[in-house]
């Protein structure tokens, strides 16, 4: 018994992103009793243990359970940024509950787990080229072609079975955390508080490193603040570009709908709009496939800069609405639906996973209720 809460002591505190040093001081003992506690070899006393679960936000059960498979993250973010170790956790009981649900209704497994395309570092001459082939490839998988834009990049990841949680984190530092294990599979946080179009390519984004990085995935301890100019970064970005505006599409309508005439403000909308992104990555696009020169750029990209002023800002926002009417009927969400009408789900487990309280709980069971009565009728 001393062996597993040591171990999940250490899981929890590497997840919280606390030292052991600093953990130990709030726990009002030295870093040595700590390693010793954690390694198994002395065990913590109750009053210890009540006061480690309320630092580490975790229920003392938790510490008690002979086997639990870590969640490893990774983080996109600006610099320095990191998540809140609330928000952390918030991710991690939404991706083990998410498999519970999965293992409850009957459906756990059913589905493949996209291919890995694990990349090394030096193992290809060229990563960007390595990260825009994967990008195709998986477009060739889900369906899409390399024409059409992606009309609903969470739908269409979601479906494979990719566990997604949009959650409003302080600030806009945090654009997207990843994690991946072998029970809980592909799981992804989004910052909600960010525009619509960060949170589509920031999906893009965390869905190429969990494609493509899955050995950095190998740790509990997360990875803030990733240098931005760091290969795997790079490679992602590029791999989100690729995925969401592919060549062979922006070139068709570029076309079709732009011709060759000079680029106006109204052109970026459109494309911008066509394809569901920025008109930052638009442009990017645009100059990477060498529709526009050099010159034609700079000149749009600092009429956007003018016309938006914070650059925080997007220019021409898009509606939420698509990422809304996609929550509302998640994979996730028709699970505890389903979970709760056939009783599988106490009330009180209900008002968790809907983050409501007990009460709202109860009134949302009987909505469901007398909706599935009325569409019965």
């Amino acid at each position: 018994m001393k062996d597993i809460v040591g171990r999940n002591l250490q899981l929890a505190r590497d997840l919280a992103g606390l030292s052991q040093e600093d953990f130990a001081a709030k726990l009002g003992i030295s870093r040595a009793t700590l390693s010793a506690i954690e390694n198994g070899h002395v065990a913590i006393d109750s009053t210890k243990l009540l006061l480690a679960s309320r630092i580490l936000g975790r229920p003392v059960a938790d510490f008690f359970r002979e086997y639990r498979e870590s969640l490893a993250l990774m983080y996109r973010a600006v610099a320095d940024a990191t998540a809140p170790n609330d928000v952390r956790l918030a991710f991690e009981r939404y991706s083990k509950a998410y498999r519970e649900l999965e293992e409850m209704i009957g459906v756990a497994d059913n589905l493949l787990q996209p291919p890995d395309y694990s990349y090394s570092s030096g193992s290809y001459s060229k990563p960007l080229q390595y990260a825009d082939q994967v990008a195709r490839s998986e477009r060739e998988r889900l369906g899409l072609g390399q024409l059409d834009p992606v009309q609903n990049a969470f739908r269409l990841l979601d479906e494979q079975g990719v566990r997604i949680l949009r959650r409003a984190v302080e600030g806009n530092e945090i654009f997207g955390i990843s994690a991946f294990s072998r029970q809980y599979g592909l799981c992804i946080l989004i910052n909600k508080a960010n525009t619509v179009e960060r949170q589509i390519f920031s999906l893009a984004h965390e869905y190429g490193h969990l494609l493509m990085h899955r050995l950095m995935y190998s740790s509990t301890a997360p990875s803030a603040g990733l240098d931005k100019e760091s290969e795997s970064e790079l490679m992602a970005n590029s791999f989100a570009a690729t995925f969401l505006v592919p060549d062979p599409g922006l070139r068709d309508v570029f076309r079709r709908d732009i011709g060759e005439k000079m680029l106006g403000l109204e052109d970026i909308v459109f494309l911008k709009q066509y394809f569901h992104v920025s008109a930052d990555v638009m442009l990017r696009r645009l100059h990477d496939l060498q529709l526009i020169s050099k010159v034609e750029h700079q000149r749009l990209v600092d009429e956007v800069n003018h016309r938006r002023g914070d650059t925080t800002n997007e220019f021409m926002p898009s509606s939420d609405d698509m990422i809304d009417a996609w929550e509302k009927s998640s994979r996730f969400e028709h699970f505890v639906r389903k979970a709760a009408l056939n009783g599988m789900l106490s009330l009180g487990k209900l008002a968790e996973l809907t983050e409501l309280n007990v009460r709202e709980a109860r009134a949302q069971l009987q909505e469901w209720r007398r909706n599935t009565e009325f569409a019965q009728a």
